[in-house]
């Protein structure tokens, strides 16, 4: 045991901690979030994801086809442990599909190929009653 300074009495230790951001994952309590990007064949077709964990660590995961941009997954028990608690948090991931900026003229025809078998049309804008 140590006495205070210059012999006084036993004190209280203070200490500060910076938590470092980190541009990947975001904390909400016990829980970890972030995005993870998916191509658009992925999301169409369905795929087995290795979603990286906070801890280093790599979770598979599949997700179903037709999944959407801002679709929402769990994996339980791989957030934050609870201090006071003693339970584990989750790790949810956001989807986020990414539509290509470039192709070459075959994935450009192949799509151009796909659009008509599905019938697309733009969407229609509808007028709401505010104009």
């Amino acid at each position: 045991m140590h006495h205070g300074e210059n012999g006084g009495p036993k004190g209280d230790l203070y200490i500060v901690v910076h938590i470092k951001h980190n541009p990947i994952y975001v904390r909400n309590g016990d829980n970890v979030i972030c995005d993870i990007p998916v191509t658009v064949t992925q999301a169409t077709l369905g795929a087995d994801l290795d979603i990286p964990m906070v801890d280093g660590t790599i979770e598979k995961f599949r997700i179903p086809e037709g999944t959407q941009t801002g679709a929402k997954f769990r994996i339980k028990q791989k957030g934050f442990t609870s201090i006071n608690k003693g339970y584990r948090g989750d790790f949810i991931f956001n989807i986020v599909v990414q539509t290509p900026k470039r192709l070459t003229k075959e994935q450009r025809e192949l799509f151009e190929k796909l659009a008509k078998t599905m019938n697309e049309q733009p969407p229609v804008r509808r007028k709401s009653i505010f104009g």
